[in-house]
């Protein structure tokens, strides 16, 4: 009877286009039997244990089934997603945005440039942190992961133990944060129902943000991962690749291992910070003709930007609107083991 059940079950959620009829099909394969012989079955249990057992089962099979694969969350999000609710959600992160940093910290525009230009148009840093800010609920711990990873693409990587605690403690960090509540609360709007789980959260994000894949053409190196790209910097050969964070950026500035040659545009956010593009150079001789970051908001709102971005609108502009100011956030995305993954994700306008 036991292996009956079961073949039945496996062979009902195979064939099944959602849980009900699942539960409906295992239902309508053993219930005749159970009808037709109610004396006690070949486990020496009565018809009534037997039902009991089915309902248990099945159960256990329905709240399987709610748990959609990575593949089906993002394609889930990415279908049933309007422009509209782009919009909504992401004014609703800016409003959530309690640790946005901008009006403690000072910015230092000086002056124009251009990506062509090498010329040096900015006399001092572009920015000036505070103490206060460096130790911020989530700016801290989000900080604390910069010395985890080696800017060359092809410099193996191996994550300790502590490391690893470090991700955990940021993700969990975060995850307590409006910007990333609005975030999960409108996926489960979209019917993920698992994001309610709070291990779900965690897995999500750390499969987004922290899964490691090969940016080499030779692939042997998985030295990489989203984090590093949009919220550090990479180097690969002479190119500088990501450095996204405004955070990664002034810690660079600080070590004097940045030199900003100038802004090339800006675009006020009405008092939630900005968006900057910049030309710099890293470490003396390592060119970033063009680089897109947020300026002055919290680890949180950008990673709840990007991740809704990724889901909803992957390797497409991502309308946003904040304030009645518009912009987009544009991500690119790769495989890595057959695993759909952030390769990096940043503001435009």
């Amino acid at each position: 009877m036991k292996l009956t059940i079961a073949l039945l079950l496996c062979a009902a959620v195979c064939q099944a286009d959602d849980i009900a009829s699942a539960a409906g099909q295992i239902f309508q394969n053993i219930l005749p039997g159970l009808i037709k012989n109610s004396v006690t079955g070949q486990d020496g249990n009565t018809g009534a244990n037997t039902l009991q057992q089915i309902g248990t089962v099945v159960g256990g099979v329905v709240d399987y089934a709610k748990k959609k694969s990575y593949e089906d969350l993002l394609r889930q999000v990415q279908d049933q997603t309007s422009d509209d609710d782009l919009l909504r959600v992401g004014e609703e992160m800016f409003n959530a945005d309690i640790n946005n940093a901008i009006n403690y910290i000072q910015v230092n525009l000086q002056g124009k440039t251009s990506a062509m230009s090498r010329n040096d148009e900015a006399q001092t840093n572009l920015l000036s942190v505070p103490d206060n800010v460096w130790n911020g609920p989530t700016i801290r711990p989000m900080v604390a992961l910069f010395d985890n990873y080696h800017k060359n693409v092809i410099r193996p990587e191996f994550v300790t133990p502590s490391e690893e605690t470090e991700v955990i403690t940021y993700i969990n960090t975060i995850l307590a944060t409006g910007p990333i509540r609005s975030l999960m609360t409108f996926l489960v709007s979209k019917g993920l129902t698992q994001m309610n789980e709070y291990n779900e959260q965690v897995e999500l994000l750390k499969k987004i943000w922290f899964t490691k894949y090969a940016r080499h053409w030779t692939g042997l190196c998985k030295c990489s991962c989203a984090f590093e790209n949009v919220f550090m910097a990479e180097l690969k050969s002479n190119d500088v690749l990501g450095m996204h964070s405004w955070l990664f950026f002034a810690k660079r500035e600080q070590d004097r291992k940045a030199n900003y040659l100038g802004y090339i545009d800006k675009l006020d956010l009405s008092g939630k910070g900005l968006i900057l593009k910049q030309h710099s150079v890293l470490s003396d001789t390592k060119d970033a003709p063009e680089v897109n970051m947020f300026v002055g908001t919290s680890p949180e709102l950008e990673t709840a930007l990007y991740t809704l971005c990724f889901m909803a609108r992957p390797d497409r502009p991502c309308k946003l609107r904040y304030n009645n100011v518009a912009f987009t956030v544009q991500t690119k995305t790769l495989k890595a083991d057959n695993l759909l993954v952030i390769d990096t994700a940043y503001p435009t306008f």
